[in-house]
């Protein structure tokens, strides 16, 4: 097994993105509380640090059980936030009124329609 010790001044991001399973999401309880511990099924164990944070990205919590939620601190991001069009709506309000005409003029019709063909034909594999 591959071992790297970060210095304690350096900060690490470790992301679960995808469904929670409670199989496997029940053994970093003892993570995400204050023993920071990790066991694994060898027995072995590994300790994380405070720069050490953990962040999961997943449509849902229905699997995940109240003492795995009462140790995240969890953020609701709504379909309508993560739109594209208001993404790209807001990022041109923030330029100049002189670059803003010019990026609105390259940016449609064309990145609306090659979106909406991406939304019509394009499948995830989740």
């Amino acid at each position: 097994m591959l071992s790297h010790r970060l210095e304690s001044e350096q900060h690490c991001w470790i992301v679960c993105d995808g469904d929670i399973d409670p199989e496997w999401v029940e053994s970093l309880n003892s993570v995400l509380d204050d023993n920071r511990l990790l066991t694994l099924p060898s027995g072995e164990r590994i300790q994380f640090g405070p720069n050490v944070n953990f962040l999961f990205e997943t449509h849902e919590l229905t699997q995940a059980s109240p003492a795995t939620v009462s140790r995240m601190g969890v953020v609701y991001v709504s379909d309508e936030a993560t739109d594209p069009k208001a993404l790209v709506g807001a990022w041109l309000a923030q330029q100049t009124e002189a670059d803003r005409g010019k990026l609105e003029m390259l940016i449609n019709p064309a990145f609306y329609q090659c979106l909406e063909w991406v939304y019509q034909n394009v499948r995830t594999s989740i």
